[in-house]
């Protein structure tokens, strides 16, 4: 907003006055280009009378090659129409000639890719007139760019992209073989683990099946040095609990 007033001053300066009217339009577009389409509809009122300058061209411009980008093709159409007009009276090639590559290629655009045959017309009609107001030197070099791209040098960008292809094709396969060496590194580390550590558990386990096994030998031991003794431990007789036995214990008088 700071800015549409100094911009509406300097546009104000220009001398064409068949446009003058639209000039706050075009400004306002240029400040916020959403309404753009509405200073499109201002320049299809214009009745351009007097030659189109390079001043005039840096302010019309910008303007209509964002309305060949519109979405919809009837405002696209009015941007083709204002262009054709504007470019009857253009004064010198030289002063469009800037503006040439801003609109040239969306006027192709409009022409090849819209689905109106009506609005491809109006485009290829404002294509021809620009063209014509830019010269032969601007048709000479355009025509020198679309010449054809030798074959050797066809063949050399085909190569490059082969080669870069080949080279890419080798880094993923060293980068999966060096994944595939890492992760088996880690998967034969990881069973080097677990057979020491299953080797550790059977190893306690043997220890604890002997141990288990001594302690019930012991036992059994105890058991039969304990059958084979006539007393307990608290002097009793292991056969009829006396300390003095009977007689008819079968210890008696042992």
């Amino acid at each position: 907003k700071a800015s549409a007033s100094p911009l509406l001053a300097v546009c104000k300066t220009c001398s064409n006055a068949d446009f003058n009217p639209a000039i706050p339009a075009v400004v306002n577009a240029i400040c916020k280009p959403s309404d753009t389409n509405k200073a499109v509809q201002e320049l299809m009122g214009t009745t351009f009378v007097v030659p189109v300058d390079a001043p005039a061209l840096s302010i019309l411009c910008p303007v209509l090659a964002r309305a060949l980008k519109e979405k919809l093709a009837i405002h696209k159409r009015s941007a083709c129409v204002v262009i054709s007009n504007m470019s009857r009276l253009v004064g010198s090639p030289e002063d469009v000639a800037p503006f040439g590559p801003l609109l040239v290629p969306e006027l192709k655009k409009v022409s090849e890719n819209v689905q109106f045959e009506e609005i491809r017309d109006e485009a290829l009609k404002a294509l021809g007139n620009l063209t014509k107001a830019l010269g032969d030197r601007y048709r000479q070099q355009e025509q020198e760019s679309e010449q054809p791209v030798p074959e050797a040098v066809i063949m050399a960008e085909e190569n490059a992209k082969v080669e870069a292809e080949r080279k890419r094709i080798e880094e993923e396969r060293e980068a999966q073989r060096q994944k595939d060496e890492a992760t088996r590194k880690k998967e034969e580390e990881e069973r080097k683990k677990f057979k020491e550590a299953m080797d550790a558990t059977r190893e306690l386990e043997k220890i604890k099946v002997a141990e288990e096994k001594k302690r019930k030998e012991e036992e059994l031991k105890k058991k039969e040095l304990a059958k084979r003794s006539t007393k307990g431990g608290a002097g009793k007789c292991n056969s009829c609990g006396l300390k003095k036995c009977r007689k008819t214990c079968v210890f008696f008088g042992s």
